[in-house]
Order: structure tokens, then C-alpha cells, then sequence
């Protein structure tokens, strides 16, 4: 059951912001979590493993793309761990047309403390800091955006799980109520690359400037571009991702004047806020 994220966040908490990790770090993660709790959930138990995904490809190509272009939780083991300049990624299953590539989220938790069947975390880590606790032929959970399909198969945007973490009854408890109005823009632009398309003249360095009008439920009205990042096909996929996003009923839980800022608002999109 799909939950509104405004409920979570104001049932649940965020995660307490450790001294030692910038609180920057700690509301992106944040945000990332309760999107996942917003679309798939904890549920772990249904997750695909990520040599289905090939099947499903090789099956129907049509049908895996519309199967897997939403969130999901999948699993595999580690082939290989690599980097590259955007940091480091996951190979899984690689085998004779079984491998996966894992794109992750910015930021990770680690670590975990599991004990009576409950789980919680305990800090956050980078891409690279995170990916050098894990070695190879380890089992993991991927909770993911989508799956683009290309020159290979790749999971993108996802939060990764231990084993221990992903079989733990419950979702980690939250402490510390989270603003929403502090973190209305990272939920836009979470909710907005959900419905991106990427188009084939985005490179590193676009920046376009978009004006947004939103209803006090939530819905978006209007998007015009501001300013132009100067490719006219980028501009037009970031107009309509945000138009995709329809309405986010997390507004109705913020407060007045923060309402009233996001009515008429401006903001800036880079194909790497697109494509988190």
C-alpha cells in the first residue's frame, strides 16, 4: 500500500544528524528514504531478483519497459565493485547475459545495527566509502528509482541493503521531525526524475532555470522555462518531468507561508538532479 510521504514524515522521524556528517548530507538522505517508504515500502520480500530483469527483457522488451521504469526492490550478488568519475557502482550477477549495473544514491547508510529483528542506522557514508565495506559474491538489496535499459541493464538511483537489514521486520525507526518546507525542493526534484526521459543531447554542466506554480493541494499548474540552459531539447524534458509529477499531496502538511513561497517559485535543474 502506497503511503502519503506526509504521513511518514510526520509518524516517523528522520535520522539523527551525526556530528560528523554534514547536515546537507543527512537531508538528502532523508528525502531519499521517505521517497522509498512513499513508493515501494519496506517490503523486501518481494523483491526481483536482477537476473528476472534479463529474462523479462529478452521475454518482451515492450513489457519490461514498462515493468520496470517505476520504483521496485530487487537482489543479486556483487561481481565486481568499480568507479568511475561520478563514484563507485556495483556489478551484479555478472554471468552470460545476466548483469546488472548499480547506480547508487548519493549517500548510505552504514552502519546498521540489527537486534531483535529490528533495524537501525547508525551514520551515512559516501558512494565510495560505502562501496569498500562489501566485497565480492556478497548478497545485497537494491531499492531502486527504475531500471534504464541501454548498452546494458542499470538500476538507478538506489539505496542499498544488507541481508541482515532486508530481512528485519520492520522499517528502521526514525528520530527528529523533518521540516517539509526545508525539503520541499529535494522532493521535487526526486518526484521529477522519476518522470524524466533523458534526451540525447544532455551533458555534464546544463543548468536550466524553471518557474513552477503550484495549487495549496499540491498540484502543479504551470512550468515555464526562466532561463534557457541553451539545449532546447534538455529544457523541454525538464519542463515535462516536472509537469509528471501531477500533484504532491506532501504540501498540504507544510506550513502556511511555506505554502505560500511554493505558489508562484523558481528552480534549478541539472541532468544530474534529474537523474538521481
Amino acid at each position: 500500500m502506497k503511503l502519503p510521504l506526509v504521513v511518514l514524515l510526520f509518524t516517523m522521524a528522520s535520522v539523527t544528524h551525526a556530528d560528523a556528517a554534514d547536515s546537507v548530507e543527512w537531508d538528502q538522505f532523508n528525502t531519499r528514504m521517505h521517497e522509498m517508504f512513499d513508493t515501494t515500502g519496506w517490503e523486501f520480500r518481494q523483491a526481483v531478483d536482477t537476473k528476472q530483469i534479463t529474462k523479462d527483457l529478452q521475454s518482451n522488451q515492450a513489457r519490461a519497459q514498462i515493468k520496470y521504469s517505476m520504483p521496485g526492490i530487487y537482489h543479486g550478488r556483487i561481481s565486481k565493485i568499480m568507479m568511475d568519475d561520478q563514484g563507485a557502482f556495483f556489478i551484479i550477477d555478472q554471468g552470460k547475459n545476466t548483469a546488472v549495473t548499480v547506480f547508487m544514491s548519493g549517500y548510505q547508510a552504514w552502519p546498521w545495527k540489527v537486534s531483535g529483528g529490528k533495524s537501525e542506522i547508525t551514520g551515512i557514508q559516501s558512494l565510495n566509502e560505502f562501496a569498500a565495506n562489501f566485497d565480492i559474491g556478497q548478497e545485497l538489496y537494491f531499492q531502486c528509482r527504475r531500471v534504464e535499459f541501454g548498452l546494458g541493464i542499470y538500476l538507478r538511483n538506489c539505496l542499498v541493503f544488507p541481508p541482515s537489514v532486508a530481512t528485519s521486520r520492520s522499517a528502521p525507526e526514525l528520530i527528529n521531525e523533518v521540516d517539509m518546507g526545508a525539503n520541499f525542493d529535494e522532493l521535487i526534484k526526486a518526484r521529477s526524475a522519476e518522470g524524466w526521459t533523458r534526451v540525447p543531447s544532455v551533458r555534464k554542466g546544463m543548468v536550466v532555470e524553471l518557474e513552477i506554480g503550484m495549487a495549496p493541494d499540491g498540484t502543479v499548474r504551470s512550468v515555464n522555462i526562466a532561463k534557457t540552459s541553451g539545449d532546447e531539447p534538455f529544457d523541454r524534458s525538464a519542463v515535462a518531468a516536472v509537469k509528471n509529477i501531477g500533484r504532491l499531496a506532501e504540501m498540504q502538511g507544510m506550513k502556511a507561508e511555506d505554502i505560500a513561497r511554493y505558489r508562484l517559485f523558481r528552480m534549478l535543474f541539472t541532468p544530474d538532479d534529474l537523474s538521481l
